[in-house]
């Protein structure tokens, strides 16, 4: 299961969870928005990323098994795994080194919701602060 969401201008526009891995829905939307890309305009991009995701310890059984490929580390009293995001820029502008993501899809691991809310706010954080890294 995988989280894909379109961010437009900083908003989440539209999310959904598809029934693919990550690696074929990032394909597949891939191949989807570079149909849709104006290259008079914008590059276009497949960004990878990772996001750290953070849960109370201990975790329940169900969720230890959605997490347990991300290799979770207990850090105190929490539970931490660092998950693949994948960013689909298919219209950014460019000011000196600083990209500026108009457009993009995000396709990242589906956990939970409370997985995607975290997930979608750090790339938001990202989308909003270019060159900040």
């Amino acid at each position: 299961m995988s989280l894909v969401a379109r961010i437009s201008n900083g908003k989440v526009v539209e999310r959904r969870v598809v029934a693919e891995k990550v690696a074929e829905a990032v394909k597949k939307e891939g191949a989807q928005w570079l149909g849709r890309w104006n290259p008079a305009l914008s590059d276009f991009i497949i960004l990878r990323d990772f996001v750290t995701l953070s849960y109370p310890a201990p975790v329940t059984k169900e969720l230890l098994e959605k997490i347990r490929e991300f290799s979770p580390k207990r850090v105190g009293d929490r539970v931490e795994v660092t998950v693949p995001v994948f960013e689909v820029v298919y219209n950014s502008t460019w000011a000196g080194d600083d990209m500026k993501i108009d457009d993009a899809v995000v396709v990242a691991p589906h956990i939970d919701d409370a997985s995607d809310e975290q997930i979608i706010n750090s790339i938001l954080q990202e989308f909003a602060a270019p060159g900040e890294e």
